[in-house]
């Protein structure tokens, strides 16, 4: 019950952040410095909510994650994970009208562009990495007439 409690006064207290970040503001208009946040708080002020906004915001990914052109993203997490060395993991979701073995390949030759090796791969997923330094898995799958591509990543904080 005290875990609730403390999960809707969070969600109380950055309802009202967003309002007042919004009040009086015409949209475009910086609030804050932080890059999540103003997604957020501008997202707010077009009328979406904010974990909807704050779960799409990807602008913490590493450069080599892939996401294909003109794609639909469906969600973007990150986080340290535990593991030793400050390293931050996270998954990526999102759609695409391209068939999924062009997106498949297209994903591999940016991994391998980026510099990671290759580790194993089948018909539907790739994976490839650096020892404990970064690491990156790909699977993509047919979903309601599209393609679904789900990243998992990891990498060692610089």
């Amino acid at each position: 019950m005290h875990r609730r409690r403390h999960t809707i006064a969070r969600a109380t207290l950055l309802g009202a952040f967003v309002l007042l970040a919004g009040c009086g503001r015409g949209g475009g208009e910086q609030t804050t410095d932080d890059p999540v946040g103003q997604n957020v708080a501008s997202a707010a002020a077009a009328g979406v909510p904010a974990n909807v906004s704050a779960a799409i915001d990807c602008s913490n990914k590493p450069d080599f994650v892939p996401v294909y052109a003109n794609a639909t993203i469906l969600s973007c997490t990150a986080a340290p994970d535990g593991l030793p060395g400050r390293h931050v993991s996270g998954n990526l979701v999102y759609e695409t009208d391209a068939p999924e073995k062009q997106v498949l390949g297209w994903s591999r030759a940016q991994a391998n562009a980026s510099g990671l090796k290759y580790r194993r791969e089948t018909g539907f997923s790739y994976e490839a990495g650096e020892e404990s330094e970064r690491s990156l898995r790909v699977v993509v799958e047919s979903h309601i007439g599209r393609t679904r591509v789900s990243i998992n990543w990891g990498q060692k904080a610089p």
